[in-house]
């Protein structure tokens, strides 16, 4: 038993203790080296995944330079074109090509906006947010004025905004006579009637429409007018029913309580006054042809 417990002390007993030893630090190395070799397989994946990375995000640092540059650019070209557009201002006959114009850049600037995803952005974005307000304020200023008649309808939709419903009567009115050339005369004969232009009747009807809620304009009267045998009465213009007497002007009812098509006061501008039914049907019959 001590003879074996001291073998290792004989000069086999040491050598086979040293190859024990060999055997399992080789073995530990070789742990050692496979653990090595699947860091460095982790290592070279997260470098690739990281080269990966910096190669999108140079692209899109490339894409955002290359768009805001572009932008700032078309910016300012974009701007000097208002300036441009509102320099024609005054003349009508242009309105219809700068509205197209108009039309074409808010596209333009719609699709910027698409690409603009930077926070570094957010300034050119903001740009072309007031850029966009802009030209639909420009637009709607070009629309309130009839390129046919050259009049303008600016006060009209400032008064019918406000639901001035009394005083955007007597601007429908007024403009209309000037149209004609009428205002001596203080309503539109047959003749008159025909010659309107069409686009201005539209341009009045559109904005009765919008701002009454679809209950005025003269869109809504020709409905009525179509519909109904008794459309002085559907649309409260007949004091008595059984005469077909008009009312008075000041007996109008200038609220959106009033009957549906009451506005405008297309009696009082085709000059119906204390009329027979007949004449009635006939002067209005002209006017809605019209629209």
């Amino acid at each position: 038993m001590v003879a074996f417990d001291n073998n290792w002390k004989t000069p086999l007993g040491v050598y086979e203790k040293a190859i024990e030893e060999l055997r399992n630090a080789r073995t530990e190395l070789q742990e050692t080296q496979n653990n090595f070799l699947v860091t460095v397989q982790t290592l070279q994946t997260e470098i690739q995944t990281l080269k990966s990375q910096l190669r999108e995000t140079q692209e899109k640092l490339e894409t955002s330079e290359q768009i805001t540059t572009e932008t700032k650019s078309y910016l300012s070209q974009a701007t000097d074109e208002i300036e441009n557009l509102k320099a024609m201002l005054n003349e009508p006959q242009a309105n219809t090509q700068i509205i197209q114009e108009l039309a074409e850049i808010k596209a333009q600037i719609s699709q910027l906006q698409t690409h603009i995803q930077q926070p570094e952005q957010q300034p050119i974005l903001q740009s072309l947010s007031n850029l966009q307000l802009q030209l639909s304020q420009l637009t709607d200023e070009l629309t309130l004025i009839s390129h046919a008649s050259g009049m303008d309808y600016r006060n009209l939709q400032q008064l019918l905004s406000a639901q001035n419903w009394q005083d955007a009567d007597k601007e429908t009115y007024s403009l209309m006579l000037k149209i004609s050339e009428r205002e001596d005369k203080g309503w539109l004969d047959d003749g008159e009637i025909r010659k309107i232009p069409r686009y201005d009747l539209h341009i009045i009807n559109q904005l009765w429409v919008k701002y009454s809620g679809g209950k005025f304009g003269f869109s809504i009267q020709k409905q009525i007018f179509q519909d109904h045998k008794q459309f002085t009465a559907r649309c409260g213009w007949i004091e008595n029913i059984a005469t077909n007497e008009l009312i008075k002007y000041e007996d109008y009812n200038f609220t959106l309580d009033a009957h549906r098509g009451h506005l405008p006061s297309t009696p009082r501008i085709v000059g119906l006054g204390f009329k027979n039914s007949k004449e009635i049907t006939h002067r209005l019959n002209i006017f809605y042809s019209r629209y």
